[in-house]
């Protein structure tokens, strides 16, 4: 069981850095309500007027299942990506396997069975106030780099809070855009 070239140790703190807002903040925007269509995806072709929910060639193009637990669409832009991270650090504070392994899988060798098997491992080295951290980490859009139309990169100044074993090794995460939504790759 081997994670592609992320160690033993980074690969338990790389499960730490992705996710997408389980929980809104009263009073602040949802990040994927703002977010603008890549050069890449295609414009609507439909005469009806977008709606001012979402952008339309955004919601063209992504399905149900990429769909945070808030109900929107996951934007194709370091906005979403955020949201993505946040998702994650929601999930392991809750021990949620699935959504962890759902945005982690593609960093694992050996995809999404070697995460469902390491994962629960990486929960029983958390402490209390760990999960509780996790269950409130947010992620600062502004820092996530763009490195292209389908990649980002999320440095450790991004993440707060952070736990103890974050912030001992500090990782910068590259996410993918794959099928619809940004999954975490190194």
């Amino acid at each position: 069981m081997t994670i592609r070239p992320l160690g033993a140790a980074c690969a338990a703190a790389a499960l730490f850095l992705i996710a997408g807002c389980e929980e809104q903040t009263p009073g602040t925007a949802s990040p994927q309500t703002s977010a603008v269509p890549s050069t890449s995806e295609a414009p609507a072709s439909s005469s009806a007027p977008p709606s001012a929910s979402r952008p339309s060639a955004t919601a063209a193009t992504v399905s149900e299942a990429t769909k945070p637990a808030t109900g929107g669409a996951v934007a194709h832009s370091p906005a979403g990506a955020a949201s993505v991270m946040e998702e994650y650090h929601h999930a392991l504070g809750n021990k949620d396997l699935d959504t962890v392994c759902r945005i982690t899988a593609p960093a694992f060798d050996g995809g999404m069975k070697e995460c469902r098997s390491l994962t629960p491992m990486q929960f029983g080295m958390l402490s209390e106030d760990d999960f509780k951290k996790l269950k409130a980490t947010r992620v600062d859009p502004a820092k996530v780099q763009s490195k292209g139309a389908d990649k980002v990169v999320v440095p450790p100044s991004a993440i707060a809070p952070q736990i103890a074993m974050m912030a001992a090794e500090p990782k910068t995460f590259t996410m993918a855009w794959r099928d619809g939504t940004w999954v975490v790759v190194d």
